[in-house]
Formats: structure tokens, C-alpha cells, sequence
């Protein structure tokens, strides 16, 4: 039980029970704030006639109770304070406006609270920016209080998830664009699932989602500020896809023979397609952005084709070994060559 000795006979003790939901108002019809021990008895008992598998009845009489047993070693008064039943904002609010009425009314030096669940506590940080709380108490039936808890916990884990765009986008997200894709392909649909929590694990465990966000910001911009910018970005998108399925379907003609072989055909039926695409996207974004030198624009796009020219080589090398080495050493050669080019059109631009 409650200990208070120690303390002075006449220390003014607020019990109170709060309401958070306000169910004595939706099933009983009383307002807050309930002062008194008679008062508060009475909406109890009200409350549970009125629903009696409402635990905020027990907590009320609970109240009550620690009233009665308390009043001989210290000044005691028992209220009930009742919110909304839109649980947030404005039932805080509500509870915050019937403390300060309850304070004025009842003077007390400290409060114990009596609640029946982890919903009523989340209104501690407003008492206890008003008053000392010497204790808590839950009230909670027996069978449930497991039960209760872990609602409490998975209720706030959903507000929270909701709240934060970021964890909703995994907890909901997610499990939306499996359940999308399961309905539309049935289980052939979990192989696209299973894929896309690839790639996502693949952004998350690289931090390459920060860098898709700042690319999906920029297209954002683009449409509305830059038109040009826009375009060629859409225009760098699918000559994208095109390079992307172009090495797709040579890849597939090399899957049994080993992941090697199968990454260099994809490579090579692609990076040129690819370095197309690039030369687009950043020919938009140069005009876009002011860049007016021809040389700087050119420079760029010729490092990114002598860049090109070997990986295409070495890949072509890769999946036809009779291809001739030499081949491959004047590539490299001529991408230095065009580096070289590059360096001195930027130097002179």
C-alpha cells in the first residue's frame, strides 16, 4: 500500500483518477471534473451500470478507496478528470483546463494518480508540470493486464510508425506493395516482393537512399523551375530503360555459365546505351543550370565515353576470351587519350 509517513499531518494529498477518453461523459452522461468523495462515487457507479466492462469504473472506485484509507494521516480529496473522446490534442487540453480547476478548488500540495492503463499516463508530463506526484497506481483487471499492456505498446508503435513518414514507408509500405503485387500476379508476385526488399536493403545497408531522394528532389525542381532540365532527364530515364533491357536480354543467354561471364554480357550490351543516357541528363542539366562553355559540357561527356570504352572492352573480353588483348590495351590507351582531352578542354574553357 501507500506509505506517507514522514510526513506532516495536514499535507494536502489530491487523489485523482483520470479519464482520458472521457467515457463517463460518452456512457454516463457527467462532465468533468468530478470532485468529492460522493461525487466521485456516484459517477463510478453510474459508469458501471452503464458499462460494466469498463475498467475506468475500478479505477474510480480504486480512487475512492485510497481516499478513505489515507484521510487519517493526511488532508485528502478524490477527483476524476475526463477528456475526449478524440484521445490527442483537445483531450489533453480538456484535462489540462479541469486540473487547473481542481488545483484552485482543492489547494493540494502533491497528487497520487490512479489510472487504469498506459492511455491515462501519457497526461503525466501535464501534471507533473503542476504538482508532485508521490505515486502511481494502475488498476487493471487481472485476466487483461498482459493483454492491455501489449495493445498499449502495439497502439503506440502504429501511431508512431504513422506519424513518421519514414517508418511508414517500412511498416506500411512495404507489406502494401506485396499485398499490390500478390493480388495482381498471385505468387509469382512474390519473386517482384522479394526483389524490391532487395533493393531496399541494398539502398539502406549502402546509404544510397539519401542520393535517390536528392534525385527525386531535382526532378521535382526541374518540373517546375527548369522545363528544359525536365526533359532531358525523362529523355536520360528511358534511353535508361532501354540500356537496361538490352542488357538484360543479352544477360539471359549467359546465366548458365556463370555470374561473371552473365554481368560482363549485361555490360557490354549496355554501357554505351548507358553513356547515352548520361550524356542527356547532364547536357539538360548544364543548359539548365547556366552553364553556357561548350568545351566544359564537352569535356564531361568525353571522360564518361573514354570511361565507357574500357569497361566495354574488358567485358567483351571476358565473355569471348578469343577476343585479341591488344585490342583491349589500345582502348585503354585511347581513354587516356581522350582523358587527356578532357583535362585540357576544362583547363582552357
Amino acid at each position: 500500500m501507500f506509505s506517507v509517513a514522514g510526513r506532516e499531518k495536514m499535507e494536502r494529498v489530491l487523489i485523482l483518477n483520470i479519464d482520458r477518453d472521457n467515457d463517463i461523459g460518452e456512457k454516463a452522461g457527467i462532465t468533468g471534473p468530478v470532485i468529492g468523495r460522493e461525487s466521485v462515487l456516484k459517477a463510478a457507479s453510474a459508469l458501471g451500470l452503464a458499462d460494466p466492462t469498463d475498467s475506468d469504473s475500478n479505477a474510480m472506485f480504486e480512487a475512492v478507496r485510497l481516499h478513505d484509507s489515507m484521510k487519517k494521516t493526511c488532508h485528502t480529496e478524490v477527483a476524476v478528470l475526463s477528456g475526449d473522446k478524440n484521445v490527442g490534442v483537445e483531450s489533453d487540453r480538456k484535462i489540462s483546463r479541469q486540473l487547473d480547476s481542481v488545483i484552485r478548488k482543492t489547494r493540494p500540495d502533491s497528487t497520487l494518480l490512479v489510472t487504469d492503463g498506459s492511455e491515462d499516463e501519457h497526461i503525466l508530463p501535464i501534471i507533473q508540470s503542476r504538482l508532485p506526484i508521490l505515486s502511481v497506481s494502475r488498476v487493471v483487471v487481472r485476466q487483461a493486464e498482459h493483454l492491455e499492456s501489449s495493445y498499449y505498446k502495439i497502439k503506440d508503435f502504429i501511431d508512431e510508425s504513422l506519424d513518421n513518414p519514414k517508418y511508414a514507408r517500412l511498416v506500411f509500405g512495404l507489406p502494401a506493395i506485396a499485398l499490390i503485387l500478390h493480388a495482381l500476379f498471385g505468387w509469382e508476385g512474390w519473386r517482384f516482393v522479394l526483389g524490391i526488399f532487395g533493393v531496399y536493403l541494398f539502398l539502406k545497408g549502402f546509404k544510397l537512399d539519401n542520393y535517390i531522394l536528392a534525385a527525386v528532389g531535382e526532378l521535382k525542381t526541374s518540373l517546375t523551375m527548369r522545363r528544359f532540365a525536365f526533359f532531358s532527364y525523362v529523355v536520360g530515364l528511358a534511353i535508361s530503360m532501354l540500356a537496361f533491357y538490352r542488357g538484360y536480354d543479352a544477360a539471359l543467354g549467359w546465366v548458365n555459365t556463370g555470374i561473371l561471364e552473365t554481368a560482363s554480357a549485361f555490360i557490354a550490351a549496355s554501357v554505351y546505351i548507358f553513356f547515352l543516357a548520361g550524356a542527356f541528363i547532364w547536357i539538360g542539366r548544364s543548359i539548365s543550370i547556366g552553364e553556357r562553355s561548350l568545351k566544359g559540357m564537352l569535356g564531361v561527356m568525353i571522360f564518361g565515353f573514354a570511361i565507357s570504352l574500357v569497361i566495354y572492352n574488358a567485358a567483351h573480353l571476358i565473355i569471348q576470351p578469343g577476343f585479341p588483348i591488344i585490342i583491349f590495351m589500345e582502348s585503354i590507351g585511347l581513354g587516356f587519350i581522350l582523358i587527356f582531352v578532357a583535362i585540357i578542354l576544362e583547363w582552357k574553357r
